[in-house]
């Protein structure tokens, strides 16, 4: 039984010895994924055609029904957008509100593995009950692949009294971010739309 041990050990512990990591984030979120939910959002914005009508006009943003992670980022994006399409952002005393609601911010993770996934091993037999050990994953070709999606709607009413003006269709931005490993070797960042060259 021991002597099955070692020989386990001893073909498992070469291939732990070429396994890289690499250390994602050590905040809550990991820098890629915050620029692709904000580079969704961003290209989300851009996809709307402000209105010539509020040019030179006094708007109101409410975001109160916008609820994301990065709410404060995209209401900020709006702002710019707003504004530099002519339009006057105040706190208020407006003459319009720009309502904002979402429909999703966030993130949609695909792989694609061509090899022989992690398999777990069981050491039994050698004394004491261990837990399986997971083998390393031996791909010959693995993609990774993250996307960042936005879905927004935006109205516009006059604060006055609430008369409705205009309404926006759906708003859509993306992103995308692709790792890959060929024969054994990698993460490779591929591809992305998100960090610059």
């Amino acid at each position: 039984m021991v002597s099955r041990f070692i020989i386990i050990l001893s073909a498992i512990l070469p291939l732990v010895g070429c396994i890289g990591g690499i250390r994602d984030t050590t905040t809550a979120r990991t820098a890629t994924e915050i620029l692709l939910v904000s580079t969704a959002a961003e290209r989300a914005i851009k996809n709307y055609k402000v209105d010539k009508s509020l040019s030179g006009k006094k708007i109101t943003i409410d975001d109160s029904r916008y609820d994301a992670v990065d709410k404060p980022y995209v209401s900020s994006a709006l702002r710019e957008h707003l504004s530099a399409a002519g339009a006057i952002v105040v706190a208020d005393g407006s003459d319009y509100t720009v309502e904002v609601r979402n429909g999703t911010l966030g993130i949609f993770d695909s792989d694609f593995t061509l090899g022989i996934p992690g398999l777990p091993v069981a050491l039994g037999g050698i004394g004491a009950e261990l837990p399986p050990v997971i083998t390393p994953p031996l791909s010959v070709f693995r993609r990774d692949t993250s996307q960042g999606w936005c879905k927004m709607q935006l109205w516009i009413y006059k604060t006055e009294d609430n008369t409705f003006v205009s309404k926006s269709g759906d708003l859509w931005g993306s992103s995308y971010y692709n790792q890959w490993i060929f024969l054994f070797i990698g993460p490779f960042d591929g591809s992305n739309d998100i960090y610059p060259d």
